[in-house]
């Protein structure tokens, strides 16, 4: 119930009815909203209020537009937590999640600067890329540019990366994967992000770089992944006196 008399705007009002539906479950994941003209007759407000409250669910992640088809309960924020070292894909599938992997591209190229010094390649050595498209629930998550030393490379490229697990199927041909750096940024979604997350340009999102090393420090994987912002977020413990 919606209260015109109270301090509180009447957008704010029916944004927390609408969170409070979401976060219970009365509105699923995937779900269509009811349209303006319905949530304006439910709740008596103006068709203003109606864009006020759901735009800011929209910014928020809660829910996303899809043109010409209306607005959607977006899927769940995936949650992941920092200490543990797995492939973008192994993490997700590990955690039960329905996970579909489209190949973009893949081959022999020429590196940029960053890569070669991560991989620590020869000048004018390439490097074995694969670009893939990761898909959770239906929907786009991330964008995975994984690069490899051309020895790897060699044996990564007649596989079904869409199906594959890397790291699982390195570690089957004898490399002990033993440890990775990483780093984690904001940016901007750049024209070719949004393209393929169905984001928008320049919104936020999430950038994870990470060097994969085997036993002895030799890197034998980069990788550069973009994740959409409204629906991904890694997870780190504290503790203020850590046991000794």
């Amino acid at each position: 119930m919606l209260y015109p008399g109270s301090a509180k705007p009447l957008y704010e009002q029916l944004k927390a009815i609408l969170k409070q539906k979401i976060a219970s479950g009365e509105l699923k994941p995937g779900e269509a909203l009811p349209g303006e003209r319905q949530l304006m007759d439910i709740y008596g407000v103006s068709r203003v209020t109606v864009r006020q409250a759901i735009g800011e669910l929209v910014r928020e992640g809660l829910l996303y537009r899809h043109h010409g088809k209306g607005t959607f309960v977006a899927p769940k924020r995936i949650e992941r937590p920092l200490a543990r070292l797995l492939g973008v894909a192994e993490e997700l599938a590990l955690e039960g999640l329905e996970v579909a992997i489209k190949v973009i591209k893949r081959g022999m190229e020429e590196p940029t600067s960053e890569i070669r010094h991560e991989l620590r390649l020869a000048e004018k050595e390439p490097a074995f890329c694969v670009t893939r498209l990761i898909n959770v629930a239906g929907q786009p998550l991330l964008l995975d540019h994984s690069y490899f030393p051309q020895s790897i490379g060699q044996l990564l490229q007649n596989l079904d990366l869409s199906k594959d697990l890397i790291y699982t199927h390195l570690e089957l041909y004898g490399y002990k994967i033993s440890n990775g750096r990483q780093r984690i940024s904001a940016g901007r979604a750049s024209r070719e992000d949004a393209l393929h997350l169905q984001y928008r340009q320049g919104y936020p999102v999430l950038v994870v770089k990470r060097t994969t090393y085997v036993e002895g420090g030799l890197p034998i994987g980069f990788f550069h992944a973009v994740y959409r912002g409204d629906r991904y977020e890694y997870t780190v413990i504290l503790q203020r006196h850590p046991h000794s």
